[in-house]
């Protein structure tokens, strides 16, 4: 029996820890102060969280978007892209962060050579940033088309930034960073539909237009249809599983 213990207070040490680890990888798990969302979705690729409402009333899209930046100086970004599926030609919403201290602006992605500081082809307000358990959240709210079943989005992150302009400088090409993109379905009352993908990269901006949120395989709106988006949950079943039939079997 002492053997026993030896074995299995180490396993339920790990095992909370996975538990602690699974909850806080997923949206529902996130919130903020004098703010309230609609739906949040844990977005299938860099970590990355949003949080949105829909206002079919005003064509507004209200968001919270969570992503950890890969350096202590790195940047994160969220963008809308009004004609296409990638980040050339999106208008993006970029935080960079230095000692800290983040700082968003919006930015227009003519091209992955061209990312220029400018105001965004469409209206953006309430426009934030806020740096805590090494995530950025950007908050702001911007205008779609009016009757707007749907927009395309994509978010990115980058490691470094330019000392002399304080803009992102590119990021990486790996699978994650190509993927990062989607499209967001509205219902019309504010929610969401299933979110649908593409594969290719990202980009950002401030000021306003059409929207886009994403989404994909893997990816949950916690408004609608449950899940975490990572393969964590269903291991903790299984060592809860196999701890269980070990102390079935030695008693």
């Amino acid at each position: 029996m002492a053997s026993l213990c030896k074995i299995f207070i180490p396993f339920l040490s790990l095992l909370a820890l996975l538990l602690s680890s699974a909850h806080s990888l997923t949206c529902s798990s996130q919130s903020f102060p004098n703010r309230t969302f609609a739906h949040c979705q844990d977005l299938p690729h860099l970590n990355a969280f949003l949080h949105w409402t829909h206002d079919p009333k005003n064509s507004s899209l209200s968001l919270a978007f969570i992503a950890p930046p890969p350096h202590s100086v790195g940047w994160v970004a969220w963008a809308i892209n009004p004609t296409a599926t990638g980040m050339s030609g999106s208008q993006a919403l970029i935080a960079t962060l230095s000692a800290d201290t983040p700082t968003v602006r919006t930015f227009d992605v003519a091209s992955y050579s061209s990312v220029r500081p400018a105001p965004l082809s469409f209206p953006v307000w309430d426009i934030a940033a806020e740096f805590a358990d090494k995530r950025i959240t950007i908050f702001a709210t911007v205008e779609v088309p009016a009757k707007a079943k749907s927009v395309n989005h994509v978010w990115q992150v980058g490691t470094k930034v330019d000392p002399a302009t304080d803009a992102p400088k590119i990021h990486e090409f790996a699978p994650a960073n190509l993927k990062a993109k989607g499209v967001l379905v509205f219902d019309g009352e504010g929610g969401g539909g299933s979110p649908a993908s593409a594969p290719e990269d990202a980009g950002v901006s401030e000021n306003g237009g059409a929207a886009a949120a994403a989404s994909a395989p893997g990816s949950s709106d916690k408004g609608g249809a449950d899940g975490t988006g990572n393969g964590i949950p269903g291991f903790v079943v299984g060592l809860v599983a196999f701890s269980w039939g070990v102390i079935s079997f030695s008693f």
